[in-house]
């Protein structure tokens, strides 16, 4: 089903925004209005027609409320709530503003204006439970959230707390992904700033895991690299590249000594075949001597 657009005009016919008057356009005994004349290259915030999905956002007590159809749309490139489109020419159906103004609630229990849903202590919110105002979503404490449990404002998600942010549980601003602490992140879980990839604590990246800044590629903790950075195991470099690395199971779970003490036998066994595998650095580093392996495992190694 299409999305349904609407203007929201004065009483006497004039956009209470541009001042336009539309009066001349407007639909008239059950019959669509004229189409405007065509502006051409049409931009937001510069020349065109604005319409809206969410009317509640732009009314004011006494105002009316078109259904309206559009043609050539500029659509603003923005994260959370799209607040309006601009057009090149619209045609304004039919006036809806009995029908929909049925579909807002009373200030109780709303305390804020304006909500379609309910529970809202903001205004013009189209979810519930909203603190905030302009969101599109649910338990937003900012404004113009399209998600739910925004504590920022404009993101396009939920659980953020920052601003502008196209994905989940971002604390930082301006990220496309998910788990981002940092700033204008493309990725997952990044930390630092900048970085086009997933696990960076650094900035300026492209790529994986990386804690330095302008690298092109993976795990690197330096400046200014490409490829991926020579992996260490046991205090020696490993041939491999990092993502083949897969450490056994028991090495996942805390606590470590419990986790050694109930995993099976073969776990256990791989154990010994990490590469670079030494003794003293892991039982320095774990606590888990040869021993144990010894024990565990019921057999003597040499």
């Amino acid at each position: 089903m299409p999305q349904e657009y609407y203007k929201v005009l004065n009483a006497n016919g004039v956009s209470p925004t541009t001042g336009f008057d539309y009066s001349p356009y407007l639909p008239k005994d059950g019959i669509p209005g004229k189409w405007l004349p065509v502006i051409d290259q049409v931009e937001v915030s510069k020349q065109g027609y604005y319409l809206s999905k969410h009317w509640n956002m732009w009314y004011e007590d006494g105002a009316r409320i078109y259904l309206a159809e559009f043609k050539g749309a500029a659509i603003p490139d923005i994260s959370g709530v799209q607040e309006r489109i601009c057009c090149s020419t619209i045609r304004l159906i039919k006036d809806a503003t009995e029908e929909l103004l049925c579909t807002l609630q009373p200030n109780y229990p709303n305390c804020g204006k304006f909500n379609i849903s309910i529970g809202n202590t903001g205004f013009r919110n189209i979810g519930k439970n909203n603190s905030g105002s302009f969101n599109d979503g649910a338990l937003n404490t900012g404004d113009y959230n399209k998600g739910d449990f925004n504590t920022g404002n404009r993101n396009s998600g939920i659980d953020n707390a920052g601003d502008f942010n196209t994905g989940n549980c971002n604390s930082g601003d301006r990220n496309t992904g998910n788990y981002n602490s940092g700033d204008s992140n493309t990725g997952w879980r990044n930390s630092g700033d900048f970085n086009i990839g997933h696990g960076n604590s650094g900035s300026f990246n492209k790529g994986n895991r990386n804690s330095g800044k302008w690298n092109i590629g993976n795990c690197h903790c330096g400046f200014f690299n490409d490829g991926n950075a020579q992996i260490y195991m046991f205090n020696k470099p490993v041939d491999m590249d990092y993502s083949k690395i897969i450490l056994p199971k028991w090495l996942m779970k805390l606590p470590l000594r419990e986790s050694f003490e109930s995993a099976d036998k073969a776990d256990v066994e791989n154990t010994l075949s990490l590469p670079n595998f030494d003794y003293e650095i892991f039982c320095r580093i774990t606590g888990i001597s040869k021993a144990d392996f010894e024990r565990k495992l019921g057999r003597r190694i040499d």
